[in-house]
């Protein structure tokens, strides 16, 4: 039931909503006082969230901000590898001709057009070609010789030398105690070993031994107690005894079964027995054998236009010159076509690694080639085949991967018993004096001249040079004559001509032969012969400025040859050797040595009264001697003489291998200059060596073999002030039928 009190509510708020549009308002009332603060009310339950409102519209478009700074720039992409060029398609079958097709009907005659318009000017017609080059005009005279430039700055300092090698050992000393402080006195005595305390190892010969022979080292040590001995090898390698690899062996005898190439290098053996200090001795060994190549990729396959690299592994001692050949036999050098390489191994004296690459290749590249290694004892020739592939296949073929090999194979090892027969001891020799030769023995020469003519001191010299290094020998040829000699003019009439060479051979003392290009002379196919009117003696010729010097055989007297002209003119050589033995060399049959430099020609010969060394200068036209030197210098302790910018050099000897250049005398300044420079025969029989200025490298006929050796020249540093040195200036000669003016420096005359 409803409240009394909230139904009269009720009913009056009822009645008061139905009358209020009905009744007007009332007067207001004055407004009452304020009621009592209520209390606060219970936080009602949270409503539902409403529905998101509608989107307002797009605000207008903002200012644009300022730029950013620019990123940083990223690496740079790679470049993408060239395509392989597509060779050309082949021409496809002709279709079958077709059917004739039916004739059409005739067409109405067309209605006249009407005239057409003028045409255009045309065009201005092209250029006319050029026209062809008119004959070049004859050679100009050369001009006077300019004046020297000022000296360049000093290079920097050099490189800090190597540390000297140790010295030896010195002599043990005795030592004596007394034992259990007994009235006995036993002494110790340090270990020694003969020959110990010679000289040291770089200037003591090596032992050679060929490959497969059996080898014994001793090593006879004494002192009290007996010494023990042990032997290493010096690099720390392992040493190879029959199929085992020892770190050292005890004993005094060291036996090597059929010596293997793995044993070249230094043994030590150590003597010690408690008794400080220790000694050692040491021997160098070299295992010589026949040149052996590995070729690892024998087929090689190749397409039109791409680039080919080939690779031969060599293995030989004494080291092997190494040159490429193509099917046909034709020597390779560098050039656009081909880039030749040659490696050797740091870590062995007989490994090294030949390779050539081939550019552009076409279809005439396709074939054999051959990598050629020489030494001594024989030659190998190794084998790579150049093949054609598809280059449209994704991973192309390059034949069989087996490696061929070339020359005879190493030997195995065999068993440590297989050992060699005692060897007979020998008798000590007695000490000789060792003969001094070289640098040292040679200070304080007393040149003097020799003849009439004035010393040329520092004028019309044209360099002060020396040489720096000697190259490694390039091979070029080999005949069968041990003797001989082969030439090129430094100082040809025409330079811009394909360069020319020269040959002589002793069994033929009349003939020089001339071959137009390398291949030729390669070949052994002369383009003409001279028949010299006088016959020539030894292999120590020259051609020079378009003439032929040699030295008449059986007389004192040179000859100039003009290969023009056929001419000759000859002078006199007072006191030089004729025939005989007494040859101007060890190994050479000359008893003149002619040589060429960039000063003009010189003659070398020998005195028979004392050995004494002559060097002139000559006038090449008239062969007039210019300057000469009188040398005490026995030239049969050298192997042969050259003369570079002035200087004359020797070559310790002509048949070791590996030799010394020690002796260099400025003949311009009387003074020894200090070199020591490698040198080396790589068959040990120099006949013949000669400096080409024009191609800076030294010419050698060795044992057959004709060889150039690449030179580096560097200046003496004198420091010749310009007015001290002055131009060269032009001599006066006359002879019986003409009036010539004459520069020493000069093809040139008028």
């Amino acid at each position: 039931s409803v409240p009394p009190l909230l139904s009269q509510y009720e009913a009056i708020q009822e009645f008061c909503t139905r009358t209020h549009a009905s009744c007007p308002p009332g007067p207001s009332g004055e407004t009452g006082p304020d009621g009592a603060p209520g209390r606060p009310g219970r936080d009602g339950e949270r409503g539902e969230i409403g529905l998101p409102g509608l989107k307002g519209s797009r605000g207008a478009k903002g200012d644009p901000g300022q730029r950013g700074p620019p990123g940083i720039r990223g690496p740079k992409g790679e470049i993408g590898l060239p395509g392989v060029p597509g060779l050309d398609g082949r021409d496809g079958l002709p279709g079958e001709p077709g059917l004739d097709g039916i004739p059409g009907r005739n067409g109405l005659d067309g209605t006249p057009g009407m005239d057409g318009l003028s045409g255009f000017n045309g065009s201005p017609g092209r250029d006319g070609k050029d026209g062809i080059d008119g004959i070049p005009g004859t050679r100009g005279e050369k001009g006077a010789r300019g004046p020297q430039g000022l000296r360049g700055i000093a290079g920097p300092r050099g490189r800090r030398g190597k540390n000297g090698t140790p010295g030896e050992a010195g002599e043990p000393a005795i030592c004596a105690y007394r034992v259990n402080n007994a009235s006995v006195t036993e002494l110790l005595i340090a270990p020694a070993i003969p020959g110990a305390d010679t000289t040291r190892r770089r200037d003591r010969a090596p032992i050679v031994v060929r490959e497969g022979d059996n080898l014994r080292l001793r090593c006879q040590a004494t002192g009290e107690p007996l010494p023990q001995v042990e032997w290493t090898r010096q690099d720390g390698g392992v040493i190879p005894i029959g199929q085992w690899r020892d770190g050292s062996v005890t004993g005094r005898v060291l036996n090597l079964t059929h010596v293997h190439r793995d044993h070249t290098g230094t043994y030590t053996c150590e003597a010690y027995n408690g008794v400080p200090p220790n000694v050692n001795k040491t021997f160098h060994v070299e295992v010589h054998f026949d040149p052996y190549i590995r070729v690892k990729k024998w087929k090689v396959g190749v397409h039109n236009g791409s680039t080919a690299k080939l690779e031969c592994e060599v293995e030989a001692f004494p080291v092997a010159v190494t040159y490429w050949e193509d099917e046909h036999g034709l020597l390779l050098e560098n050039s656009t076509k081909y880039s030749i390489y040659y490696h050797q191994n740091p870590n062995s004296v007989w490994k090294s690694v030949m390779s050539i690459h081939i550019f552009n290749i076409d279809r005439s590249d396709i074939g054999d080639y051959h990598c050629v290694a020489k030494n001594e004892l024989s030659v190998t020739r190794g084998l790579v085949k150049l093949y054609e592939i598809d280059p449209n296949l994704h991973h192309p073929s390059t034949g069989s991967d087996d490696s061929l090999t070339f020359g005879p194979d190493p030997p195995s090892f065999t068993d440590l018993f297989d050992l060699c027969p005692p060897v007979a001891e020998c008798d000590e020799c007695p000490k000789m004096p060792k003969c001094a030769e070289g640098r040292g023995a040679l200070f304080g020469l007393s040149v003097e001249q020799y003849g009439n003519s004035t010393y040329p001191g520092f004028r019309n010299r044209s360099s002060d040079c020396m040489l720096a290094a000697v190259g490694k020998a390039v091979y070029i040829r080999h005949t069968e004559s041990m003797y001989g000699s082969w030439m090129r003019d430094p100082h040809p009439h025409d330079p811009q001509r394909e360069p020319r060479f020269w040959t002589t051979d002793p069994a033929d003392p009349t003939r020089l032969s001339e071959f137009n290009d390398k291949n030729r002379y390669r070949k052994g196919q002369p383009n003409k012969n001279y028949t010299l009117p006088f016959p020539f003696v030894g292999n120590s010729h020259v051609v020079y400025n378009g003439s032929f010097y040699y030295q008449y055989m059986g007389h004192q007297r040179i000859i100039r040859y003009d290969l023009l002209t056929g001419a000759t003119i000859d002078v006199d050589v007072p006191e030089v050797a004729t025939a005989g033995e007494n040859y101007l060399y060890r190994v050479s049959r000359d008893y003149i040595d002619f040589n060429t430099d960039d000063n003009g020609l010189w003659a070398i010969y020998g005195l028979p009264e004392n050995n004494n060394t002559i060097v002139m200068k000559l006038e090449p036209w008239s062969l007039k001697v210019e300057y000469s030197w009188n040398i005490p210098l026995s030239h049969k302790k050298f192997g042969e003489l050259f003369i570079t910018c002035g200087v004359l050099y020797a070559i310790d000897s002509a048949t070791e291998r590996d030799t010394k250049i020690r002796f260099a005398f400025d003949l311009y300044r009387k003074r020894l200059l200090d070199v020591d420079l490698s040198f080396t025969n790589p068959f040990r029989m120099t006949t013949m060596l000669g400096y080409n200025y024009n191609t800076k490298e030294i010419y050698s006929w060795d044992n057959g073999n004709q060889l150039t050796y690449p030179v580096k020249v560097i200046d003496i540093g004198y420091n010749t002030p310009d007015e001290e040195r002055g131009p060269p200036k032009a001599q006066h000669f006359t002879s019986a039928d003409q009036d010539v003016h004459i520069n020493p420096l000069s093809s040139r005359y008028s």
